[in-house]
């Protein structure tokens, strides 16, 4: 019988993959089979070496997602260790909070660089490796849905992913490429231990969820294989959210 969620003879490139979301991801992609590409700006061999426990074959490349000299040198590296790319999950990212009052200028262009650029400057690169078949899978985040206090910088990042996303899909489907995007909500991640770890905010947040707990990189990672293989081959330009119902319900 085939298994639609098979990825082996595929190659994977993750950005942000050191840790988090990202790791989850790429250790899961690896356990269905696919070759992986481990993208960071912090160091990832742990991933990489993970991932050859997993019999899969990888290989680690610094980068900085928002400078395009660094994307472009992330994905020949790719094409020279692998020979091809199919599948890209744009998911670095950062999460820099301030007032639209006092924002500094540079929280915005940091956040819109890394969030909103990166995953732009990634797509565009490896679009003409990419043939049919082949899966672009973008990280949004609940906040590219609704909006918080002191998140403006990050959710008009996410929101940008968002409608890219969908763009993206409208642009390469004629030619069998899909994109499709992800929207957590409260992952236990280095990123959010400034919620996890204070209890009054953790209640607040948690009093909304209709899942009672906090979520897992594997909740992240499941919706990826998914977007990744032919089990989703029917869709494009849609958005998964992988939150607990954290939006779900008034």
């Amino acid at each position: 019988m085939n298994n639609l969620f098979d990825l082996n003879g595929k190659v994977a490139i993750v950005t942000g993959a050191a840790r988090g979301i990202g790791k989850g991801i790429a250790l899961e992609l690896a356990k269905h089979g696919a070759d992986i590409v481990v993208s960071d700006i912090i160091p990832g061999q742990d991933t990489v070496n993970k991932i050859k426990k997993l019999k899969r074959k990888a290989i680690y490349v610094k980068t900085d997602i928002s400078d395009k000299k660094q994307v472009e040198y992330l994905i020949s590296q790719t094409i020279k260790v692998f020979k091809k790319i199919n599948i890209l999950v744009n998911n670095a990212g950062v999460y820099l909070t301030g007032n639209v009052s006092d924002m500094k200028e540079e929280i915005w262009d940091k956040t819109l660089g890394i969030n909103a650029k990166g995953p732009f400057l990634c797509s565009q690169a490896v679009l003409k490796y990419m043939k049919k078949g082949a899966s672009i899978i973008n990280i949004s985040s609940v906040a590219g849905i609704e909006g918080s206090a002191g998140g403006a910088a990050y959710c008009a990042s996410k929101g940008a992913i968002r409608l890219f996303t969908k763009a993206l899909a409208a642009e390469v489907g004629a030619l069998g490429i899909r994109v499709n995007s992800i929207h957590p909500g409260l992952i236990d991640t280095p990123m959010t231990t400034g919620f996890t770890k204070d209890k009054k905010t953790l209640a607040g947040m948690m009093s909304k969820f209709l899942i009672k707990r906090v979520g897992k990189p594997v909740d992240i990672a499941g919706p990826a294989v998914f977007l990744a293989s032919d089990a989703s081959s029917y869709m494009t330009g849609a958005e998964i959210v992988a939150d607990g119902g954290w939006i779900a319900a008034l």
